[in-house]
């Protein structure tokens, strides 16, 4: 595109004493007579380039338009090329040259001081994972899931990935879920496989307001307590983030929040060996009821 061209050639003139129409020409893969058009409109747009012909000669920019860099300060620009390393550590499409461009610029070496890696150190597929709902965003395409929530529980989904977010030092992706007919939230880390498929979806029938999926997110979810005996913590430091677990005397009170799936009594009931008490009531109350039919089994 023209204007990418000319934001590129004013980088290039800024950097550089002088350079040849030729030169630019080949840089571009344009004529000459095309790169002179470029060099007018600039000048039309008050960029003071000039030419100077014969031996040594070329195109050029005044030293006095490099001040204008300085009207960004030097916090500002650490920030844009920041955020622009961020993306190139994603892998993101075409922002390696405006990194190099602005780098340059902004008179910064090229070195990189951001590395994001999405993989734990022991789950290696990570990395692939992201790819693919970064894949999938792009293309509007459906993904299949094995997910893993934060009681161990996994499950097959089939989601819309929507947006991408990045929130207290965690990946997390806003989705539409097939199975619960409704918006999700996913932790990245959690997401043990991914598979894309050729199955396409409409952004524009989805709601992905910051607003809306907060709610979602929120509304879906209920807090459960669960008070153990001691003896549990062996299996509940393998199943549940320490922010979850306060030790008081010899029991365990383990706080997390969840959706109420058929699942969630059964998962509860595995530590039938250690519950002391269980919140909410209407959790306890169906635990107690699934318990009453297994003792009444004949």
């Amino acid at each position: 595109m023209k204007v990418n061209r000319l934001f590129s050639m004013v980088h290039i003139l800024l950097n550089k004493n002088k350079v040849t129409a030729k030169e630019l020409a080949e840089e571009f893969q344009v004529s000459t007579r095309t790169i002179y058009r470029d060099i007018d409109t600039l000048s039309m747009s008050g960029i003071p380039i000039y030419t100077d012909k014969g031996t040594g000669g070329g195109i050029g920019i005044l030293d006095s338009y490099v001040l204008n860099k300085s009207l960004i300060s030097e916090e500002e620009k650490n920030n844009i090329i920041m955020g622009l390393e961020v993306l190139q550590a994603t892998n993101y499409d075409d922002v390696d040259r405006a990194t190099r461009n602005l780098k340059n610029l902004f008179d910064k070496n090229a070195d990189n001081y951001i590395e994001v890696d999405f993989s734990s150190f022991d789950n290696e597929k990570e990395g692939q994972i992201f790819e693919d709902i970064k894949t999938s965003i792009k293309r509007n395409s459906t993904l299949e899931i094995l997910y893993k929530n934060n009681l161990g529980h996994k499950t097959n989904r089939k989601i819309d990935p929507l947006k991408l977010i990045f929130k207290k030092q965690r990946w997390y992706l806003m989705a539409y879920c097939h199975e619960r007919k409704d918006y999700r939230t996913f932790r990245i880390s959690r997401i043990k496989s991914s598979t894309l498929t050729n199955e396409m979806f409409n952004r524009k029938d989805y709601d992905i307001s910051d607003k809306v999926l907060t709610s979602h997110g929120i509304n879906n979810m209920k807090s459960v307590v669960l008070t153990l005996h001691g003896d549990a913590y062996f299996r509940v430091e393998e199943e549940f983030d320490s922010s979850m677990i306060v030790k008081e005397d010899d029991k365990l009170i383990v706080s997390f929040q969840s959706e109420f799936h058929s699942w969630l009594p059964f998962y509860i009931m595995s530590f039938a060996d250690y519950i002391i008490d269980v919140e909410p009531l209407e959790l306890k109350n169906i635990i107690k009821e699934k318990a009453n039919k297994i003792i009444n089994l004949i």
